[in-house]
């Protein structure tokens, strides 16, 4: 029996056990394709993404007539472009920080106008609908049923419409929509939660609600900026905003974001409220991580938060929160209170934990017919996402160690093979949900390719564990051979960086180097 170091090895005598998403993630086409091209767009392949866009194209122009003669001059909208108006032009008048002089000098007529336009009742509705159809799934952490643009804060809904012109198929939206991403940075992040965290008394409801907001209004902030704002931009996100961003998560408790252990006898309007509040604080903390964890993936940027932390609960199954009434959410919650997540209060730390444990060996579970943990199949995807991040950001922390030795490695790797068994055997959410405009927020976004964040932790794994390439061999392959005396430092030591090409030259002399042959999956022909 090989040593579970040896993933090659298992490969040759477990080939059955290899899905295709897994076998096609060994090509990593999507994050070669991610990590060489910028935008909010790159979230999706490029095929999946202009057929969703003539699908939503089609939708709207039909939709359009209907709307505008629903709202007349009754449109609840009207107060809130008008109210992020305001808040645009008195940041441009009041703010003479360097951000917004740059950005947009003085409010003229003309400004005010383009803003008039952009923010229209009518745009709001038009770019909220690409948002949701296209970008949303990406971060599902706003409770769609109960989302209304009318009450939502202003930052938070014009980062939204930002988000939904730049994943539009009209060039032109975008380039109007890049106009205000920086006014909106700066409207976030001198909200009251930002400016005054550590003053701030326990919240009431309310107040949780608006630092709920505050919050997933920053993770788009972020998001968005490292996609499409300047380099100076993508800068601030790495080395302020986001660690502003983690510092409210902190002060907000990661190990608040729970559910109760006790469901309700009856289903109600304000028990289904609680816990979709509730349940937006668990993903929006989750996300807080993610990010942290896309940066030290693709900019090699030292983490700042780790995987210890991670206290909050899982992320409930996406048809507890997709759920339209609350009767069908106690429905579905009731059955997955009997999972292990739920039964066990098991914290995303703890489940990566049992993860990177090795599971006692038995002949059936030689055949796979067993899960790595008992119940682990129903973990779903968003969690299987966040677990390969953990992964990722454990990895990381062993590359940059002073001292390596071998024996670290062994809790990864046997993570890293407890993942694939669990991904595996799971079963995609949106697998019943049909393929329409109005259900499009409801499949499953940039979590389908975990596969490939995975293989790609895997490479990182078995390249740290080889010893097989001297340290000038291994910077070159993380550098893709660039070969460059001014990427600071030595190869493979340049940390916090605006680019992705380290990693994007790691996977293309990946790709390179498995071309035409079985480097890990012989028994599939790759």
């Amino acid at each position: 029996m090989p040593s579970g170091l040896d993933f090659t090895a298992l490969d040759w005598l477990y080939p059955p056990s290899l899905e295709p998403d897994i076998t096609l993630a060994e090509r990593l086409e999507y994050l070669a394709y991610f990590t060489s091209a910028r935008g909010m767009a790159t979230f999706l392949d490029r095929e999946t993404l202009r057929r969703k866009q003539d699908m939503i194209s089609q939708y709207y122009n039909t939709l359009t007539s209907i709307i505008n003669e629903d709202c007349g001059q009754d449109d609840g909208l009207l107060s809130k472009s008008a109210e992020i108006i305001n808040h645009l032009k008195s940041t441009v008048t009041t703010d003479p920080s360097t951000i917004v002089t740059a950005s947009i000098p003085s409010w003229t007529s003309e400004t005010h106008r383009a803003a008039t336009e952009f923010f229209s009742p009518t745009s709001i509705r038009r770019f909220l609908i690409f948002f949701w159809a296209l970008w949303y799934p990406t971060c599902p952490f706003v409770h769609n049923p109960f989302f209304d643009p009318a009450n939502a804060s202003p930052a938070l809904l014009a980062v939204m419409v930002i988000i939904g012109a730049c994943m539009s198929p009209d060039e032109e939206d975008g380039k109007r929509a890049r106009k205000w991403m920086d006014l909106v940075e700066v409207i976030t992040f001198r909200q009251e939660w930002f400016t005054d965290a550590e003053q701030a008394p326990k919240p009431s409801y309310g107040k949780w609600k608006k630092r709920l907001e505050c919050i997933q209004t920053a993770y788009l902030v972020c998001s968005l900026q490292k996609r499409e704002g300047s380099v100076e931009a993508q800068g601030r996100v790495r080395r302020y905003r986001h660690a502003m961003m983690v510092s409210l998560a902190r002060e907000i408790g990661l190990s608040t974001a729970t559910h109760p252990r006790t469901l309700p006898a009856r289903a109600s309007d304000e028990w289904w409220r609680q816990f979709a509040a509730e349940e937006e604080m668990v993903r929006t903390l989750i996300y807080v991580f993610l990010f942290d964890a896309a940066l030290t993936i693709f900019h090699n940027s030292p983490p700042r938060m780790v995987v210890s932390e991670l206290r909050m609960d899982m992320a409930c199954p996406e048809a507890c929160f997709q759920a339209e009434s609350a009767e069908e959410c106690l429905s579905e919650l009731e059955k997955w209170s009997g999972s292990v997540f739920w039964r066990e209060r098991l914290s995303v730390a703890s489940v990566v934990r049992r993860m990177c444990q090795p599971q006692p060996q038995t002949e059936a579970q030689a055949s796979e017919t067993l899960e790595p943990a008992p119940g682990f199949s129903r973990m779903g995807t968003l969690n299987l996402f966040t677990t390969v991040q953990c992964l990722h950001s454990l990895t990381f922390h062993l590359q940059n160690s002073l001292i390596t030795i071998p024996s670290p490695l062994t809790p990864l790797q046997t993570g890293l093979e407890s993942w694939r068994l669990t991904w595996n055997k799971r079963i995609p959410e949106d697998s019943h949900i049909p393929h329409r405009p109005d259900t499009l927020w409801k499949q499953i976004g940039f979590a389908r390719y975990a596969p490939e964040f995975w293989q790609l932790a895997r490479i990182l794994v078995m390249r740290l564990a080889s010893g097989d390439l001297g340290e000038a061999e291994w910077g070159e392959l993380r550098l893709g051979v660039h070969g460059n005396e001014d990427m600071g430092g030595r190869a493979g030591e340049r940390y916090d960086h605006t680019d992705m090409e380290d990693v994007n030259g790691l996977i293309e002399e990946y790709r390179r180097m498995s071309l035409g042959v079985c480097m890990w999956f012989p028994s599939n022909g790759i």
